[in-house]
């Protein structure tokens, strides 16, 4: 029997590397004052450690033979489309050179001239 790859890695750490995921976002949106960044990073690194860790494919082209992402498209376009936003990041076992999903990122993607037409709008 198969196991899945949920099964390798505990519901937890899943848990903990989604919300990991959603804290680094909050930073990047809102800054960093009080230099919790370190503090993201150093955790990253324990996982890493364990050979557990996430991406996030924010602004990366998306292709219908992604099998790492699951995607809702917005906007009209369905040509040319970017990830523009992340609700739960790639979470991968294994190194950054070989490695197996274990949880698929789920993602909003939108046409890269979808977007390039809502700014000359706003001109």
């Amino acid at each position: 029997m198969m196991l899945q790859p949920t099964e390798v890695v505990p519901k937890w750490v899943l848990n903990v590397l989604n919300n990991l995921s959603d804290i680094e976002r909050k930073i990047n949106l809102n800054g960093d004052p009080a230099n919790i960044k370190r503090n993201v990073e150093r955790i990253k690194e324990i996982f890493e450690d364990e050979k557990i860790f996430f991406e996030n494919p924010l602004g990366e082209k998306f292709a219908e033979t992604r099998t790492d992402l699951e995607a809702s498209i917005t906007g009209e376009g369905t040509e040319n489309l970017y990830v523009v936003e992340v609700i739960k990041p790639i979470v991968r076992i294994g190194d950054k050179s070989f490695s197996r999903v274990v949880q698929k990122g789920i993602v909003i993607v939108q046409s890269k001239e979808a977007d390039l037409n809502k700014g000359a709008e706003n001109v």
